[in-house]
């Protein structure tokens, strides 16, 4: 079967927090999903699709967390349309300041300066013609962002997904937005729709369905850590953070981003609390 499009990888560093940027490239065109959260990452990732040599024909945003939309206004020209669910592009528009507010004193110069809110919405299931691909946007809901989708991109015999951050490979995940319970059906419903399918995460490596199992097994390992640690309460103290980063670390050894897991902590505390 001969290749009809190539998928490049962008992959941040760890400042970065190791995010891919996807470039789908076509026979005319390039397709963009997902950014950077740096400054720096985003003219690389540019500086990429520069020595490619085509059009960027659209961007697409799998879900609303600033490593996945930031670097937007530095990567594609602003007559490039830029796609998303509506809920995604909401959660933007409403978050965007207040994660420049948190985050801007800690990156400084390397956080952006501006964004941009994808303006072209799109119906889940619908599919879009463009720069010589079909590309499919799949709405979820609430997962491990207030408001995930994954992508499916195809052309003749040729079927991939990019599938955000529903799966973590290689690093710790972040909780911090506190739906584990619905990114865990999430995930039951993936399986069952993507086998065959080569998946392209926000973080790590692609692979397959394999990738949605093993990101299952790290959220049922963190909330009953964290179950066990709360004893009740919604909310952990920083011992119990400290335990919870230890266990964790005994579960994905080899995984990057420790300082994720204490941040999600309070958040599936008070998620578990809830469902008591």
């Amino acid at each position: 079967m001969s290749q009809e499009f190539q998928v490049h990888t962008f992959t941040a560093g760890e400042n970065g927090i190791f995010v891919n940027g996807y470039l789908v490239e076509t026979a005319e065109a390039v397709v963009l999903i997902d950014s950077t959260l740096l400054v720096s990452d985003a003219h690389a990732l540019k500086e990429k699709i520069a020595a490619i040599g085509k059009p960027v024909a659209a961007a697409f945003v799998t879900h609303p967390h600033p490593d996945h939309f930031n670097g937007l206004p530095y990567v594609v020209a602003e007559e490039t349309p830029v796609y998303s669910t509506a809920a995604v592009a909401k959660v933007i528009a409403d978050s965007a300041d207040a994660k420049r507010a948190q985050w801007g004193p800690t990156y400084g110069a390397e956080w952006p300066d501006r964004y941009r809110v994808p303006e072209t919405l799109v119906e889940s299931g619908s599919a879009i013609e463009i720069g010589g691909v079909r590309v499919t946007v799949h709405e979820i809901g609430p997962g491990e962002s207030h408001s995930d989708s994954w992508i499916l991109v195809e052309s003749g015999e040729q079927r991939v997904a990019f599938i955000g951050d529903l799966a973590f490979c290689g690093v710790h995940s972040y909780m911090t937005d506190g739906h584990s319970t619905e990114w865990l059906a999430a995930l039951e419903r993936l399986s069952a729709e993507l086998g065959g399918l080569t998946l392209y995460p926000g973080h790590g490596p692609a692979g397959d369905i394999g990738i949605l199992a093993e990101q299952r097994k790290y959220l049922v390992t963190y909330r009953e850590a964290v179950d066990r640690l709360r004893d009740g309460a919604n909310s952990l103290t920083d011992a119990q953070k400290d335990e919870l980063s230890s266990r964790m670390a005994e579960f994905a050894p080899d995984a990057g981003l420790g300082w994720l897991v204490p941040l999600g902590a309070d958040p599936v505390a008070g998620e578990l609390a809830t469902a008591q």
